[in-house]
């Protein structure tokens, strides 16, 4: 079926319904325990507070070092929701911006208990869903969300820790190293994050790795995980990529911003105010008066950069703001604003290691429709080789854990060399996982 077909099957006339739906991103976290914008909670007490936000201060000038090259690390312990004997680091490392320029980013890794396998351990390059937009949003700050969750890490970590991989994780630009605004989905940048906690978690003291990387993110991560995939054959060479995962991905971003300032775009908001925010900040021929009108500017300062909570929504409700109070009327037809948006559509370069896609069929936040239509207008028709799964009944945040076992054995087939299946031979382009 065409992707218009069932983006109309599945929401009716009220087609573009879907928009604060589809990436509700911002205020649900991705399903996962999201901190907030109060003051950290150190893992197990074991620092104080104060040295841990030192931790996140690089020198200033920071020194030039190739991207992945390691500038700080530390052992954490008492983390939540991670196995007794399995080691933590937090970890800073160079990185690249968008514009190429060097730049300090943190994150973390966490290896298995035991001794490392002959050639080190394979590890996971894990991109995670989207936590906020400020320093404080860092998932290796192992915070609470105060909802009794506990820090964001890796869903299923115990499985992928018992089939012998070492984790590596990004933060991203902006969160944890206060440097400039989160770049939200922006390919490129999130991509080069991803990759460069792959090469700086090789070079850790103390642990033993193999070059052999398997790429997983969920949601702002899918996206992350989908660009990290097709960056690194050219920008890090160096790893040797063996397969990319992405459950629930971010896609179509092109689509939905071209409605951003129409009222179908009401339930937008949540996505649609901080991207405006951080790509009119970010890019250099994107001016806020472009995109912002004097009042949505105002809301977007006052609350996309003040944490990882709910003040946006918060805002959004109180001061019952719409799409047309917020931004200009020809903001979703600005040709830079629309270049910017295809230029961070996955799905326009080959990707050379093969990919599982994983989407729940009860996903309200991605809607099936969505990620059906990457599939079938972007990834298929390239020549990437994708399994692509919907997982029944699974929403959006269940879909990660619903999957694990599924994920675990398709990376574990890639590490020991098996022919990857891929459904773009079958009509429809997708098979269906029932848990």
């Amino acid at each position: 079926m065409r992707f218009a077909a069932k983006l109309a099957q599945q929401f009716g006339t009220a087609r573009w319904a879907l928009g604060g739906a589809v990436l509700a991103l911002v205020v649900a976290g991705c399903g996962a325990s999201t901190s907030t914008g109060s003051s950290p909670t150190v893992a197990g007490g074991s620092a104080r507070i104060s040295s841990l936000r030192a931790f996140y201060v690089p020198t200033r000038p920071l020194p030039a070092a190739p991207a992945g090259t390691l500038i700080r690390t530390e052992k954490v312990t008492g983390v939540p929701g991670v196995p007794a004997g399995a080691t933590v680091w937090r970890i800073m490392y160079h990185s690249r911006s968008m514009y190429g320029a060097d730049i300090a980013e943190s994150g973390y890794v966490i290896a298995p208990s035991g001794p490392a396998p002959t050639g080190g351990f394979p590890i996971i390059a894990w991109a995670h869903g989207t936590t906020g937009f400020s320093a404080s949003c860092a998932p290796s700050l192992f915070t609470d969300s105060g909802a009794g969750k506990g820090p964001y890490l890796l869903p299923g970590l115990l499985e992928f820790l018992h089939a012998g991989f070492a984790v590596a994780a990004a933060d991203y630009q902006g969160q944890g190293v206060a440097d400039g605004v989160h770049p939200y989905l922006v390919g490129a940048s999130e991509g080069s994050a991803v990759l460069d906690a792959t090469r700086a978690t090789r070079l850790l003291p103390g642990l033993r790795t193999s070059n052999t990387v398997i790429i997983y993110g969920h949601s702002q991560g899918g996206h992350a995980a989908l660009f990290a995939g097709e960056m690194a054959p050219s920008y890090a060479p160096d790893l040797h990529v063996v397969g990319v995962v992405a459950a629930a991905p971010a896609t179509g971003l092109s689509t939905l911003i071209s409605i951003v300032a129409s009222p179908p775009g009401q339930r937008f908001l949540p996505f649609s105010i901080p991207v405006a925010y951080s790509w009119t900040r970010d890019y250099r021929d994107l001016p806020p008066d472009d995109v912002f009108t004097p009042e949505g500017e105002r809301v977007a300062a006052a609350t996309v950069p003040m944490g990882c909570g709910s003040a946006l929504s918060a805002a959004i409700t109180s001061e019952h703001l719409t799409p047309e109070a917020v931004f200009q009327s020809t903001a979703g037809s600005n040709p830079v604003v629309l270049a910017h948006a295809k230029l961070n559509d996955p799905g326009q370069v080959r990707t050379s290691p093969p990919m599982l896609v994983l989407q729940g069929t009860a996903d309200a936040t991605v809607p099936p429709a969505l990620t059906d239509g990457f599939i079938s207008t972007k990834a298929c028709p390239i020549g990437d080789i994708v399994d692509y799964l919907h997982v029944t009944g699974a929403t959006h945040g269940t879909v990660v854990f619903v999957a694990a076992p599924t994920i675990v054995q398709w990376m574990t087939a890639r590490l020991v060399g098996k022919s990857a299946p891929s459904t773009c031979d079958l009509t429809g382009d997708v098979g269906t996982l029932s848990p």
